[in-house]
């Protein structure tokens, strides 16, 4: 049965058994293939089989799919094919009658335009979660603005009840 054996940047490794046509693989506890390592997006990519061979597709990740350090779109899987999921370095194996006859290659596809067309940017996105908004620096000062100018209205009212009375 075709596995990808995987090992994360802490040294942690393990196997998963591509046991059906379509599977799901990512962070989350909802895919069917499960790498619990921060590098690895919720919902990072799938592996689909079209009964002759298999191939991963990236799901738009934040850290991408990459063959040889080129982040990919798609990935036509053969045995012993390296590749690595965020940080996360794997190796496809595919069935034992695959091993004996092939050689360990992987073919990358790209398209011309889209989400893993354009290099990555590590400068980007630091971390994971929402951005934080940048404080600024200029609202305090058009509150302070706001409240000076009511304090002269009401002390201008104040002076002409005065003078008038």
């Amino acid at each position: 049965m075709p596995r990808i054996q995987f090992t994360t940047p802490d040294g942690a490794s393990g196997a998963l058994e591509l046991d059906a046509e379509r599977m799901s693989v990512g962070r989350a506890d909802d895919n069917q293939l499960i790498i619990a390592e921060d590098s690895v997006s919720s919902h990072h990519g799938e592996f689909a089989f079209d009964g002759s061979s298999w191939t991963l597709t990236d799901l738009g990740s934040t850290n991408g799919t990459k063959v040889g350090g080129s982040r990919v779109e798609t990935v036509n899987l053969a045995s012993g094919a390296a590749f690595q999921l965020g940080n996360v370095n794997c190796v496809f194996h595919g069935d034992a009658e695959e091993d004996a006859y092939s050689a360990p290659t992987a073919t990358i596809s790209t398209s011309s335009g889209g989400y893993g067309s354009q290099p990555y940017n590590g400068k980007l996105r630091t971390g994971f979660g929402p951005k934080v908004k940048e404080k600024n620096p200029g609202g305090a000062l058009l509150i302070l603005l706001g409240v000076a100018g009511i304090a002269a209205c009401g002390a201008a009212v104040y002076f002409a009840t005065q003078m008038g009375a």
